[in-house]
């Protein structure tokens, strides 16, 4: 019992000694979207679309939760319809530093998806998952580059999944 003790105290003395710092992260990507629908309603939409995202979070030591909004302005396929897209979601990162500039990054979170055309409008939620890098340029402001997947509920028969690489900058006050 007393080594435990030893232990815990010790590992608590080490968890308190470690500077904790907690920053707002402000940000902006580019995303480059792959949605996978069924083959019915392929020729009401676009298989893939530029958007844009807004980013707002918290990072505590690497650790952190963003939330996001994005949409991409109005595609028209070869049959002549119109759509475009909206989600917003938020994701817990992981920020592995690999170098003193360069960072692994992770991520799991919630999206809300709709997929907007001429013949309906398609809503679905889902678990978003992420894998990348990131290069940190000073302890405020990094590039980030990533691959998202998320895996949609069952409730949408049209759209099933959506897979997705991102190019955008993060800046930590």
């Amino acid at each position: 019992m007393k080594k435990l003790l030893t232990t815990f105290a010790l590992f608590f003395m080490t968890i308190t000694s470690t500077p904790a710092q907690a920053d707002l992260v402000l940000g902006a990507d580019v995303y480059r979207t792959f949605i996978d629908t069924s083959q019915e309603f392929d020729s009401y939409t676009e298989s893939d679309y530029d958007t844009i995202a807004a980013v707002l979070g918290f990072d505590f030591n690497g650790v952190g939760i963003e939330g996001f909004y994005q949409m991409s302005d109005d595609v028209t396929n070869s049959h002549n319809f119109n759509s475009k897209t909206t989600a917003y979601g938020a994701d817990f990162v992981l920020r592995l530093p690999t170098s003193e500039y360069l960072d692994f990054v992770t991520s799991i979170g919630y999206i809300n998806y709709k997929l907007e055309n001429q013949l309906r409008d398609l809503e679905s939620d889902g678990l978003r998952i992420g894998v990348g890098f990131q290069f940190n340029f000073n302890k405020h402001m990094a590039i980030r580059a990533m691959y998202h997947y998320s895996a949609l509920t069952e409730e949408v028969d049209n759209l099933k999944s959506i897979n997705e690489i991102s190019a955008g900058v993060r800046f930590r006050f």
